[in-house]
């Protein structure tokens, strides 16, 4: 784990009292954080799965952490209650991701606080590596080889939901974890009558209306062609649907350049704690057939057309598999 590396490191170079590591969550112009990682001695201890938004709090304006985020790159150094620290965020695309508090009982010496900023430069470019080696080049978005095992990290902060709906899978519509299966309907058709350039053009404004759409921490995914997946946690049904129903709109009602109109069917499903990805990729996969054969352009959910015998339970699919 990288932020493990470089907590240890930190704690070995410079010996501090201790040492946290905060997220940051941007929404607008206002900035939060969450402890996500932190020392108890020798000791390192780190938030576990997904961290949601409601767990992200406002900053106190006056303090060192409030300024490393707002001036966004540099080493914030001074007195903090009755003890120093020295705070530096670490940015990704001129955006503060994070900040590591560094508290002594005393100031550090240049020699520290310049091992301390090397180091977290390091972790910055390695986090910038591994960033670009799980995004899809034409969109940005996370690419298909990453999501098993982001699904996995997903999946692990879905073992607080009730140990009834963890060995009951026969309401589909229960729970608060989702995965969404996204199509473009009639792709096939844009790059056939504008080219691929323009064809690309819709991705990558897909792409940019799913960013604008969806929370900071739902996972969104590219698989290839014009397939996208989302995962979304800590909302119920009705919200979810909504949400996916919204976008949906969103997209109908956007003007492609050259291409005008542009659709997207949606199928979606819940994430239980026992859930594979095939599994949750065969039940999207299903709700997505479904709307695609009944008119396209519309959200279906397959718990939902389960319990309306619309669908019967389908076995796994092992791969999304569109037409």
């Amino acid at each position: 784990m990288v932020r493990l590396s470089a907590m240890q490191s930190l704690l070995a170079l410079i010996r501090p009292k201790g040492i946290r590591l905060y997220d940051v969550l941007k929404k607008g112009e206002q900035y939060s954080v969450v402890l996500s990682a932190w020392n108890e001695g020798e000791t390192l201890h780190f938030s576990e799965g997904v961290i949601s938004e409601d767990r992200f709090e406002p900053i106190a304006t006056d303090t060192l952490l409030a300024k490393s985020i707002a001036e966004g790159s540099g080493c914030f150094c001074g007195m903090q209650g009755s003890g120093y620290e020295c705070c530096i965020p670490v940015l990704m695309d001129d955006e503060p991701v994070s900040v590591f508090e560094i508290q002594g009982d005393k100031p550090f010496d240049d020699a520290s606080i310049a091992m301390a900023t090397g180091m977290i430069s390091v972790y910055r470019n390695y986090l910038a590596l591994l960033e670009d080696s799980q995004r899809d080049t034409l969109t940005g978005l996370l690419n298909r080889k990453t999501f098993d095992t982001g699904f996995a990290v997903f999946l692990s902060s879905a073992v607080h939901l009730d140990a009834e709906l963890q060995d009951d899978r026969r309401s589909h519509k229960e729970g608060s974890h989702w995965l969404a299966v996204m199509d473009i309907d009639h792709f096939k058709r844009v790059n056939d009558t504008f080219g691929h350039l323009y064809g690309d053009e819709v991705l990558i404004l897909m792409a940019n209306l799913m960013r604008g759409s969806f929370r900071q921490g739902d996972r969104l995914y590219r698989f290839g062609g014009e397939e996208f997946v989302v995962l979304m946690r800590d909302v119920d049904f009705a919200d979810v649907k909504k949400k996916l129903d919204d976008f949906r709109e969103k997209v109908e009602q956007h003007v492609f350049p050259q291409v005008g109109q542009v659709t997207i069917s949606i199928g979606f499903t819940s994430v239980m704690p026992t859930s594979t990805p095939a599994m949750v990729l065969g039940e999207a996969d299903e709700a997505l057939y479904y709307a695609k054969g009944h008119g396209r352009n519309q959200v279906r959910c397959y718990g939902e057309l389960v319990e309306q015998k619309l669908l019967a339970e389908k076995t796994v699919h092992t791969e999304v598999d569109y037409f």
